[in-house]
């Protein structure tokens, strides 16, 4: 892959890699240290990808194992009484309830809600990029929908299918 195309790919893949950053990392500095690892190891590996369609989904995977780095190196520093607020909010994340819905999910079920709802990857993008099947992406979604689902009820104060019935769907499902 040539300097040019590098660069093409990375700057489309810029925004996308900021929203995954946000979903693990809880300070600015971090997301900042974070994606200039990236970008600095994208660049060194450049020749190991293998095709330029996947460039999003491949450059996603090292910030995921780069945040992981971070996030391993912090808990054998910072005592736990010291550990940073919960992370600021995200450029496109504006909603209150539900950035802090998302925050309280664990990592594993807000990384892949914030792949597929917030990015728009596919199931086999988010697949690939975090090596793991197809089906456990689905069942991973379908956790956080559930668990997103009840904390935003009980913010609005009831169960959802308690005010509208079985409103929404045969079933009486919302979602």
């Amino acid at each position: 892959m040539n300097e040019q195309t590098w660069l093409e790919h990375m700057a489309a893949a810029e925004k996308t890699l900021y929203h995954v950053a946000c979903s693990l990392l809880p300070s600015e500095s971090d997301r900042q240290d974070a994606l200039a690892e990236t970008v600095t190891r994208c660049w060194a590996h450049r020749d190991r990808l293998r095709n330029e369609q996947y460039f999003t989904t491949w450059s996603v995977r090292i910030l995921i194992n780069v945040c992981h780095s971070m996030q391993r190196a912090a808990r054998r520093l910072t005592p736990l009484e010291q550990a940073p607020e919960p992370a600021a909010e995200c450029e496109g994340l504006r909603n209150l309830p539900l950035r802090l819905a998302l925050e309280a999910l664990p990592e594993k079920l807000r990384l892949v809600t914030v792949m597929y709802y917030l990015e728009g990857f596919s199931i086999p993008e988010v697949s690939r990029a975090l090596g793991v099947p197809a089906g456990t992406v689905k069942a991973r979604l379908h956790q956080a929908r559930g668990r997103l689902r009840v904390q935003l009820d009980d913010e609005k104060g009831g169960d959802a299918h308690d005010r509208e019935g079985t409103a929404g769907t045969a079933s009486g499902r919302v979602w």
